[in-house]
Parts: structure tokens; C-alpha cells; sequence
């Protein structure tokens, strides 16, 4: 009915609906990245931005839930999604020193203006200074950044990008006396099923429990299939699995990590 409020949801939260970029606030981590992070063209950093072209060096500091990165050399973007754009004018705005551009135009300070086509993926990038509270907003005004509590912006960026780690990683079935088939479901639908893994550590760091005792791995685990909701991996041992038996992906040392991604 008219003048009902509308609340656009994920995961069953509310959210804000204005900021077209994810994760403006630095605020979610999930590569881990510290200190002074260098990133190779294409790679990402914090979650959503990518180093550009040539690169990126930053370093980065939060202060009262503010984090502010510092870029010393390249530079940093975020492709935003089409899905997310409607056809008009849009402004970018952000904090701090860092000049930034709209799809490989023109360096200008906050409160420049593009023009996006609906439907049609965008880049915003940001060239050497400091930055925080990133906005891509409609209209040709820029506005106060809008704030998402966090468990929401996390939602946002695990349709991109999703990092597993803890005790356990999922479940599934011995195949074999040496591999077992485990299962990971996404938190959220991911933007695309993802066709990489991102592991970490050895095989050892990664155990298989079954019945009373687990067998540890002898290598790291691999990717075998996936949807936007699901993978599913194959985990490898020395022996000593039960063929057809219940198990689980569990962690043995160290603090190993699977990644998978959807990025643009």
C-alpha cells in the first residue's frame, strides 16, 4: 500500500539499500591481510577491493569502528555488480586524501559523478592516499555514508567471497580407505558457482575423523564440484578410512583455511 515502509532483507535482516559498494567501511577482513599489505594487479585485499593495474600497496588502522587505509603506491577498486545499478547518474564520495575515478575516467576528489546503465557492472578506483567511508550512491548528491551492521555487510560479501575456518569444515563419506567426500554449504548464495579453491597450510594441518579416531591427510583438499550453495571436495589419506562410513573435515594444526570464490 502506498506510504507502507519497505525493508529490503537478506539473510532475514534489514538492510540499507542506498550504498551500491560492499564493505565501504573496510570493515570486513575475511583474507586475514595485515601490515603493509602489497597486492598484485587483480588481487584483493579487504573484502570487495582489488588491487588495479598496477597494483596496490596499503596499509590500513581502525579507530572507533572507522577503518581508514592508507594506499602508498597503485591502486584500489571495486567492480560493482550490474544487478545492484539501475540506469542514471550515480555519485561516488568517500573520506580523506585519496582521489578516485568512475570506470577509467578521470582522478577527481569525493563527490564525483558517473553514470551507470542498468544491468551493466561498474568500477570505482582509488589512486595513492588515505580512505575511508566509501559511497556509490543514486542521484547527483552525495549523502551521509549509510551504516549496515556488520553480520549484514558480511552476508553482502560472501556472495563474492567465502573463507571456512574453524574445528570443522563440513561433513560427508568416506569413499575409499584413502579419500572421502566432504560437503560445505555457503552461508549465503554465492554470485556464481565458484571453480577455485584457496587453501592454506600442508595435508597434515587437515584431519578426516571418522568412527571414534581421525586419520590425518596426506595432502590439502581439492575441489570437485560446486554450486552457488554448495561444494563439494575430496579430502586424501595414507589408508585407514571406512569405506561408506560418516566423517568429517576437521582441523589438525596450524590454522589452515578454505576459501572459495565468486568475485567479479
Amino acid at each position: 500500500m502506498a506510504g507502507d515502509l519497505v525493508i529490503s532483507t537478506i539473510n532475514g535482516g534489514a538492510i540499507g539499500t542506498k550504498n551500491v559498494i560492499i564493505n565501504g567501511n573496510f570493515g570486513i577482513n575475511q583474507r586475514g591481510v595485515s601490515g603493509t599489505v602489497t597486492l598484485s594487479a587483480g588481487d584483493y585485499g579487504h573484502d570487495r577491493f582489488k588491487a588495479g593495474a598496477s597494483g596496490c600497496t596499503y596499509t590500513f588502522a581502525t579507530s572507533n569502528n572507522i577503518t581508514t587505509l592508507t594506499i602508498t603506491a597503485g591502486s584500489l577498486m571495486q567492480v560493482i555488480e550490474g544487478i545492484n545499478l539501475q540506469s542514471g547518474t550515480y555519485t561516488l564520495s568517500w573520506a580523506g586524501t585519496a582521489q578516485g575515478r568512475v570506470d577509467g575516467g578521470s582522478y577527481a576528489g569525493s563527490g564525483l559523478t558517473g553514470t551507470a546503465v542498468g544491468g551493466t557492472n561498474q568500477t570505482v578506483e582509488f589512486g595513492t592516499g588515505t580512505l575511508s567511508l566509501v559511497q556509490y550512491e543514486a542521484g547527483s548528491v552525495a549523502t551521509s555514508f549509510e551504516r549496515r551492521q556488520y553480520g549484514q555487510e558480511l552476508a553482502l560479501c560472501q556472495r563474492y567471497y567465502y573463507r571456512n575456518t574453524g574445528d570443522c569444515f563440513g561433513m560427508g563419506q568416506c569413499l575409499s580407505s584413502t579419500n572421502a567426500v566432504i560437503f560445505i554449504h555457503f552461508p549465503t548464495s554465492m554470485r556464481t558457482a565458484p571453480t577455485a579453491l584457496d587453501t592454506t597450510g600442508t595435508g597434515s594441518d587437515y584431519r578426516i575423523a571418522h568412527t571414534s579416531t581421525a586419520t590425518t591427510c596426506n595432502a590439502v583438499p581439492t575441489l570437485s564440484n560446486a554450486t552457488e550453495n554448495v561444494a563439494q571436495l575430496v579430502a586424501y589419506t595414507a589408508g585407514s578410512l571406512p569405506t561408506g562410513g560418516v566423517c568429517r573435515l576437521i582441523q589438525q594444526a596450524g590454522t589452515p583455511h578454505l576459501g572459495f570464490s565468486a568475485e567479479l
